[in-house]
């Protein structure tokens, strides 16, 4: 299997940069410059920013008192006698003067 020509392409124009960069380097001499060394300058880190914020009171100290939970949701009516479990946790109301409870219990069984 021969090389693929875009990569013998590119492996040519590195050559002759390469070469047109020697000759030019005999013909007028190296124009490199040459870096100073300069001296060691320990870092000194800059004072830290401290954000002067007020004291602001939180709400909950200001209020005279507490809220207190809504009171609690309770069936008051007759028609539903109570909750049975059909499948998987699934429940369902259970009326008064129907034979749900019955059907559902029986339902379970087979």
């Amino acid at each position: 299997m021969s090389t693929p020509a875009y990569k013998k392409a590119q492996r040519q124009k590195l050559h002759a940069g390469a070469k047109l960069k020697k000759e030019f380097q005999k013909r007028y001499g190296s124009l490199t410059v040459k870096k100073q060394k300069r001296e060691f300058v320990e870092l000194k880190p800059s004072q830290t920013f401290v954000r002067e914020t007020p004291e602001i009171p939180s709400l909950t100290s200001i209020s005279t008192g507490v809220c207190p939970p809504p009171p609690r949701k309770e069936y008051t009516g007759d028609l539903i006698v109570g909750i049975a479990t059909m499948h998987k946790s699934n429940a369902v109301p259970v009326m008064r003067g129907t034979k749900q409870a019955e059907e559902i219990a029986k339902m379970r069984r087979g």
